[in-house]
């Protein structure tokens, strides 16, 4: 139902407007009226109608001061004037304001019927666009973490290419320019990984400098990473260098303070670079520093460590970046191999909880994946999606159990993880090429 207000001085008017919009227009209006312009103005901002009808000539506050007041409080009302003729100049006037159109008394009922419905049709609409535009607004906000977590995921593991990723930094107004990555390195089977997570995440949130942006990976073999970035116009290689320290200190106690749990996480400082490219060589820099943290020394810097010679880096630049490099290809030997073994692991879980209802973000979570890389990873080994694998599953079992005559195909169905025996028997014959009846005539 929409809100209309009619304000006019003479009731008569007032109580004839609302009979012809009640008759002609039943069950579509609340009515308010309004008796003068101050009224209106007052009543406006208590109801925030949807369309006002308002008298031009009225003691006190005209109706066109009192619309002007309104207007600016209430832009998006459908403001209609009623006038005599002898005022058709002040309904010119009104026009240029915004005011929709007017009515010269005694307006014709067929012509306010004409003019209401056309104003609720646009009124509808504009609802329908604003609800339509909440709704993506929405679905935006809630893509946004996962946008920034494929984006944190392509930096650490090349499942992406860099076209992607400049697309996915785009789509969150984020520049690739000087960045430098901070591996938090989780002891193995660390609890609570989740809630670790988010509050590292908050207090991120909360302690990083404007003039940087970033994004974060979940949990990932053991470790997060977060790739910090600045634009030119802000960067400061001292300054940025400090505020990293700064950050990963407040996050190195979180552990300990929060989590209340024995054993301490590491951190790695990768260097500043440059670019996609950079962003990934700080990262594995990070991940390489991470590893000769220790409990005297918790935090790590990858730059210390090229200025300290510390063995088993060598003394000479150019060998230390190339001992650099083997180590950087061996952590990422080593992160696929794990990775691969997780993948392994998943096959173990669907092959045994293929009987009941099992999505790809629970076995994400089982074999601590994010659940995009869990999914482009698992194509890559298996050579299917996660859907298709595990329907393959159910149907090779489901054609396992169809050589015992005494279960009925019903029961096969619920055996093997679906609650629908029709929709069973769409999937069946798409895979096998006949329907579970046609099938079991055959074995």
């Amino acid at each position: 139902m929409y809100r209309i207000l009619i304000a006019d001085d003479e009731a008569l008017e007032r109580e004839g407007m609302e009979w012809i919009i009640n008759n002609m227009m039943p069950g579509q209006f609340e009515i308010i009226q309004a008796e003068n312009g101050r009224d209106a103005i007052q009543k406006s901002l208590i109801y925030k109608p949807h369309i006002i009808m308002m008298d031009i000539r009225m003691p006190g506050i005209d109706g066109l001061t009192a619309l002007k007041n309104i207007i600016s409080a209430l832009p998006r009302t459908r403001m209609v004037l009623l006038t005599a003729y002898d005022y058709f100049e002040y309904a010119r006037e009104a026009l240029k304001m915004g005011v929709r159109d007017y009515f010269v008394k005694p307006a014709k009922r067929d012509d306010i019927v004409k003019l209401l419905q056309s104003l609720i049709d646009e009124i509808a609409k504009e609802q329908e666009a604003l609800q339509l535009q909440l709704l993506k607004d929405q679905q935006l906000s809630e893509l946004i973490p996962l946008v920034k977590t494929e984006l944190a995921l392509g930096l650490m593991s090349d499942t992406i290419s860099n076209e992607d990723i400049c697309s996915l930094a785009d789509s969150l107004q984020l520049r690739i320019e000087h960045c430098t990555a901070i591996v938090i390195a989780l002891p193995q089977s660390y609890p609570l990984r989740k809630e670790l997570y988010d509050i590292f995440a908050l207090q991120l949130f909360n302690h990083i400098p404007e003039i940087y942006q970033y994004v974060a990976s979940t949990v990932f073999n053991d470790h997060i990473a977060i790739f910090v970035m600045v634009d030119e116009a802000n960067y400061s290689l001292h300054t940025m260098r400090s505020h990293m320290e700064s950050i990963c200190l407040v996050l190195l106690n979180i552990d300990m303070v929060t989590i209340g749990y024995n054993k301490k996480i590491a951190i790695g400082i990768g260097n500043i670079h440059h670019g996609i490219h950079g962003a990934r060589r700080s990262y594995f820099e990070a991940v390489f520093a991470s590893t000769n943290a220790n409990d005297n020394k918790r935090i790590c810097l990858f730059e210390n460590m090229e200025q300290q010679g510390t063995q088993p880096l060598l003394l000479a630049s150019s060998e230390r970046m190339s001992y650099v490099n083997v180590a950087i290809q061996q952590i990422r030997q080593e992160r696929e191999h794990q990775t691969f073994n997780m993948i392994d692991h998943a096959i173990q879980y669907i092959e045994k909880n293929y009987e009941r209802e099992l999505s790809l973000e629970e076995t994400a979570e089982h074999v601590h994946l994010n659940p995009y890389y869990f999914s482009k990873v698992f194509k890559q080994q298996t050579g299917e999606t996660f859907i298709d694998y595990v329907t393959s599953i159910r149907i090779h079992h489901a054609k396992q159990w169809m050589r015992n005559k005494d279960i009925s195909l019903k029961e096969i169905c619920y055996l093997v993880g679906y609650n629908d025996p029709n929709y069973f028997s769409r999937v069946f014959k798409k895979v096998v090429g006949k329907t579970p009846s046609e099938y079991r005539s055959t074995v």
